[in-house]
Order: structure tokens, then sequence, then C-alpha cells
């Protein structure tokens, strides 16, 4: 589910005069959706019963994108509207605030320092999951060698201490040859689990069909969580050679969506058909630890994860960093200018890791930055740009604000209960 290394290269490379083919534009799609995030789904299905987790990820799917589809419909008013193209998310929403009524309007700045800060918290919540999941994974695997291993807060903070110059690198370039690496770790790993899930399933008259209505929120959070792409939308269409190809039933956004939703919907069911109430997490910890090749994939996932911490750290620091550069502009010399930048970067690190550590369970985070992020950004935001946009071209119909008024209801419900009960789960772990 990680968007950010997409988001990043299309804007160091926006000069570029290159365009994207449909084929071109599937894949990066595939490859930003698709990530991490899939790992857990068992998890959200061991929350909800396997029917129930069926019928409501399709829900949770079919509601997510369809905000991706009327954020880029938007975008494509708004620039017609305003004469030029929209970048990123952040000007969406700017835009439909300042195009909005006249109340309204006074909140388009406002509103895109929220996007922006909401992304950056988004971004470091994935980073936060990414270290928790790392020393939770080589803990594992080393408790088959060293019983007496130490607590997993002692791996978390050798993590930290190796992530500390590994988030020094400025350059996106560089970090690109890591995050292609880590793509390859991640594709061959999730093959070998695939294989192994797949394998001697019970029948599915031994799962529950429905859980309780109290788990369903940790349901709800875990599967936002794993469709938090919807900031590379605006980024790809307008890298497109036929940007009329992307939107519509038969678009290319469609067909990624649909295989990336079956893809998600399978690893869910038949990896909680799998597992039952033993599954974790992540479905890493559910493989067969004591066998070398599950130990190799535990550890390659670690260090795909490892790797992907800096390329999720890239956009909170882009955000963070102009700000204190800024400020210190001409209070500076030149030489610690670029001391301040290094410290301004592990200041950051730390309170990522600050968090990671006082909540280290990944279930909790992945819900709480699931339920309280995504809720806003990938269905109440959009849905928010949508009615502000269609009441500029007076079309804002009592139907299509019925669809919207019930999105909201339904992007509030779960915000709210999913926030709640994760950082009530988690106040409890203390």
């Amino acid at each position: 589910m990680e968007y950010t290394s997409h988001v990043n290269q299309m804007a160091e490379s926006k000069q570029d005069s290159s365009r994207l083919n449909n084929m071109q534009t599937l894949m990066n799609l595939l490859k930003g959706t698709a990530g991490t995030g899939i790992l857990s789904l068992p998890f959200a299905f061991k929350n909800s019963g396997l029917w129930t987790g069926f019928g409501l990820f399709l829900i949770i799917a079919l509601v997510a994108v369809h905000c991706m589809h009327i954020l880029s419909d938007s975008s494509n008013r708004l620039e017609q509207r305003a004469g030029r193209q929209i970048a990123n998310y952040a000007d969406v929403v700017e835009l439909a605030f300042s195009h909005g009524p006249k109340g309204l309007q006074r909140l388009a700045k406002p509103m895109r320092y929220v996007s922006n800060t909401l992304i950056c918290i988004m971004q470091c919540g994935f980073c936060c999951v990414y270290i928790a999941w790392a020393s939770v994974t080589i803990k594992e695997v080393l408790d088959q060698y060293w019983p007496s291993s130490p607590n997993v807060r002692v791996y978390e903070v050798t993590v930290f201490l190796l992530l500390l110059p590994y988030v020094m690198i400025r350059s996106l370039k560089i970090l690109a040859v890591f995050s292609a690496v880590a793509n390859v770790i991640y594709l061959v790993g999730l093959i070998v689990i695939l294989q192994y899930m797949l394998q001697d399933l019970p029948n599915q008259k031994e799962r529950p069909v429905f859980k309780s209505w109290s788990s369903l929120t940790m349901f709800f959070g875990t599967s936002v969580y794993s469709f938090e792409s919807i900031c590379l939308i605006i980024p790809l269409r307008n890298r497109m050679q036929n940007v009329s190809d992307f939107g519509g039933w038969s678009g290319v956004l469609s067909l990624a969506m649909v295989i990336v939703t079956a893809m998600y919907t399978a690893v869910g069911f038949y990896g909680y058909l799998k597992f039952g109430e033993d599954s974790a997490a992540a479905i890493t910890l559910n493989l067969p630890v004591k066998q070398i090749l599950y130990q190799l994939v535990n550890v390659s996932f670690a260090v795909a994860v490892f790797i992907s911490v800096a390329v999720q750290f890239y956009v909170p620091i882009n955000v963070v960093w102009p700000v204190i550069e800024n400020w210190f502009l001409h209070r500076t010399s030149s030489p610690a200018f670029q001391v301040l930048e290094y410290l301004t970067r592990a200041v950051l690190l730390i309170i990522i890791f600050s968090i990671a550590t006082l909540a280290p369970h990944i279930e909790l985070l992945m819900a709480l930055f699931g339920s309280f992020c995504g809720g806003l950004m990938s269905i109440i935001i959009p849905v928010f740009v949508e009615m502000l946009t269609l009441y500029g071209d007076e079309e804002l119909t009592a139907l299509v604000l019925a669809k919207d008024v019930f999105l909201l209801c339904f992007g509030l419900l779960g915000l709210t209960t999913g926030t709640y009960t994760a950082m009530l789960d988690i106040s409890q772990t203390f």
C-alpha cells in the first residue's frame, strides 16, 4: 500500500516530457497500491468472521475505489475551471474549497495545510508500523536460536540505530535503488507465502461467519490501511499519454483496483481460512519459523520493510524541512544549515521511534492510522471535494448529495469508532 516513492519520483521529474502509456500506468498503480498492507488482511478477517469479512471488505473496497474516481473526476473539473494542471492531493483540496461556497473559500489554504499534515501523519504512521514489524519479525527468527533473547523493544532500539544514518540520505535516486531491491524481495516472499497458505486448507465451516460488533472497528482500520494509495491517483493521471483512459468503468484505474481487490480479498479470505484464530498481525508471523526457508522469508521481509522506511520518511521530511529552512534561512551560516537539516531528520525519526515503542503492537498501529488517516483521506475529504466541486458547477443533484452524505456517515463512523477503539487498546497495553 506504499505510494510515496511514486509520488516523489514524479515530483522530482515533473519537468520530464515523457508520458506513461496505459500499461505503464497500470503497473505503477498495482505497484503503488499492493503494498505490505496485504499481509495484515488475514488478521482483519479474524476480527470480522470469514464471510462477514468477505462481504464487508468488498464494500470497503468499493467505497475506497469510488472515492478515488470522484477525486480524479473532481480534479479534471477543477483543472478546467482554474485553467491550470493540478499536481497533487493537496492541490485538489485547496482548489475545491477556493471554488466552493463563499463561506468556505477562506478555508482553502488551511485545508491545504491539513491535507499535507495528514499525509505526513500517514507516512510517519507507515514508518512506525515498519519499525515495529521489522523488530517483531527479527525477534521471531532469533528466538529459534536464542531462547532467552531480549524484549522486542531492544530490537526496536537496534532498528532505530541502524535507521539513523540511513534516513540521512537525501537523494531520491539513491533511495530508488534500495526501493527496487525491496520490491523484488517483497514479490518473491509473497509468492512463497501464497504457496504455503493455499496448502491443506480446512473446511470453511470451521471458521465463524461473524465474530462480534466490537471487533469490526479493528477490521475497518486494518482494511482501510491496505488501501492507503489515494494520493497516487492525481500524479499518475497527470503523466498519462491519454488522460481520458484513466477513469471510467473500463479505465486503467478501475482495472487496477479490480486486480488489487481480488488479490487482497483472496489473501484475507484464504489466510484466515488457513490460520483461523492464530492469524497474526502480519501473515509472515504465521509461517513455520522452525523451517529455514520461512526463516529466510521472514528475514527478507524484515530487510525489505527496513529499506522502505527511508522512502516513506522522504515525504514528511520534505514537508517539515522547508518550514524550518525558511525560518532559519537568514539566521544560520551555510555549514550550520546542513547540520540543522540532519538534526531535523534525527528528531523526526526519534518521534517516529517513540510512537512505535509506546505502541509496539503492529495490529494496533495499523488500525489507528488506517481508521484516522484512511477515514479522512480516503473517504471523507474526497467526498467533500466532490460536493464542493459539483456545487461550483451547479451540478450537485439531490441523488449525488444523498450518496455523499451516506459516504460521509460511513467514513465518520469508521473513523471515530476505529480510532477510539485503537487508542483504547493501545492505552491498555501499558
